[in-house]
């Protein structure tokens, strides 16, 4: 059972869905001042909503002269005494409130729908193209660059990777690593981003052709793929909390999931077990220092290429520069440019003009943007702490 609280209103919604419950809380917000008009029973399909008042608005039902309608929430309650205790303990009812404006919030927020299971039918057989996206996340953003800068047409799904999205039982059966990115070609399934960008400058010419070194640029796609940029957050900065937090409620979601889908029991714990090492290894100094190592061992051999080439693997742009623009990205987003880039003034000069392209500007719109981002995490973190309030994962 789902309890909200819409102004001075107490809704206690037997509902299987957080949008139902919505809708019925819409309805019930009309008693706006604390009176409830109408019946207390509002239907939203096969599903209901038992609209409770405050204390205070009972005591007007009966002084305004509404008797009948005092009497039928009675009746929704089984006889109980309405005027007096609900049976909600203080903390109890203020939990209850924490958990309704998380809900609302995340409703007035989220303006995205929910992806979808991948086609399998007649689209699949002709090779449709299907991307699963997390617009803020760091490994989807090489992928879709190599697609934008490819011109390959694609539909674009959305995956909050933040909130568990990426654990829902279609998606795990898309992607065994319950992560994203991951590329759905017809019947093919794509699920790392270094293969996607693989895989899309094979569409036709590779980027940049013949003028520059591919065997450099194979050898780059595997070593900046190699650094993990999410380890380099949660160990360099403050979002490392915030990473935690949101892994500690999704090995829940996946022990919860692990229950209801047996037979994605197994795919379930792997994901646990990998959820768990990414809490741990932050706080492990000598994994950490590896990965800050590794960074710059990554742009030590970027400064030097870009001292003689306008672009990494030659005069111009490559499957090497896609890999590496998120990196060079990551670095401002999280202040730490003035640490790893001010002394290596090619890079900061190549990434002014990697600004400039069109690809860049489609893939990283939402993270350059305060009100996108916020649109993103914050029904993320409400759906969290719902879960949190409530226990229900």
């Amino acid at each position: 059972m789902e309890q909200m609280v819409v102004g001075r209103t107490l809704v206690i919604a037997t509902t299987l869905s957080s949008s139902a419950t919505l809708s019925c809380a819409a309805r019930c917000g009309s008693a706006g001042s604390g009176v409830v008009r109408g019946l207390p029973v509002l239907r939203s399909g096969a599903r209901s909503c038992r609209l409770l008042a405050s204390r205070s608005a009972f005591s007007r039902l009966k002084v305004e002269g509404n008797p009948g309608a005092l009497r039928a929430v009675k009746e929704e309650l089984g006889g109980q005494e309405l005027a007096g205790d609900f049976g909600l303990q203080r903390r109890e009812f203020v939990r209850n409130c924490a958990a309704s404006w998380l809900l609302l919030c995340t409703a007035a927020m989220a303006e995205t729908t929910g992806a979808q299971p991948s086609s399998t039918g007649s689209d699949g057989a002709q090779g449709t193209v299907i991307f699963y996206n997390s617009p803020l996340a760091f490994n989807p953003a090489k992928a879709r660059l190599a697609l934008e800068e490819k011109n390959i047409k694609y539909i674009e799904n959305k995956i909050d990777l933040f909130s568990g999205q990426s654990l829902e039982p279609w998606y795990v059966k898309l992607n065994p690593s319950a992560s994203a990115p991951t590329l759905v070609v017809g019947n093919e399934k794509i699920p790392e981003s270094a293969d996607i960008i693989r895989w899309a400058d094979r569409q036709g010419t590779p980027l940049g052709g013949d003028s520059v070194d591919r065997a450099f640029v194979d050898e780059w796609l595997s070593k900046v793929d190699a650094w993990d940029g999410n380890l380099f957050a949660a160990a360099n900065t403050g979002a490392g909390g915030l990473l935690k937090f949101s892994t500690t409620f999704k090995i829940k979601v996946a022990e919860a999931n692990a229950k209801r889908y047996p037979e994605l029991a197994e795919l379930y714990k792997q994901k646990i077990t990998s959820m768990q090492k990414n809490i741990d290894e932050p706080a492990d100094a000598a994994i950490a220092d590896a990965n800050r190592k590794q960074l710059v061992s990554l742009l030590d051999e970027a400064e030097t290429r870009l001292a003689f080439n306008k672009f990494l693997a030659g005069p111009a742009y490559s499957a090497a520069d896609v890999i590496f623009t998120p990196v060079v990205y990551r670095l401002y987003q999280l202040k730490k440019d003035k640490d790893y880039l001010d002394s290596r003034p090619n890079i900061k000069g190549y990434f002014e003009e990697l600004k400039k392209r069109p690809s860049y500007k489609k893939v990283f719109s939402v993270s350059d943007s305060g009100l996108s981002s916020a649109q993103q995490v914050l029904p993320a973190v409400g759906k969290i702490l719902f879960s949190k309030v409530t226990g229900k994962y």
